[in-house]
């Protein structure tokens, strides 16, 4: 099986230090939304692997707006 890998072109990215790149994604996040997390909720999503915290962080955003378009509607009314 690992022979059969090896003889494949596949792209990959070594990442250096992976936990730092999740902290940078999550101020990212903090500083774009003017969140802040928790200590709680920042050691938790620094658990995910990098997929679901992309996701996890994307659907935070999207509720987000979300949210903001309904006041926003009802600020309207």
């Amino acid at each position: 099986m690992i022979e059969k890998w090896n003889n494949r072109n596949i792209p990959f990215t070594v990442v250096d230090s992976a936990a730092e790149v999740k902290k940078k994604l999550i101020n990212e996040f903090e500083v774009s939304t003017g969140l802040v997390f928790p200590t709680s909720v920042r050691m938790s999503l620094l658990t995910l692997n990098y997929k679901k915290l992309g996701q996890e962080l994307s659907s935070m955003n999207k509720i987000i707006i979300l949210k903001e378009k309904q006041h926003e509607t009802a600020i309207q009314r």
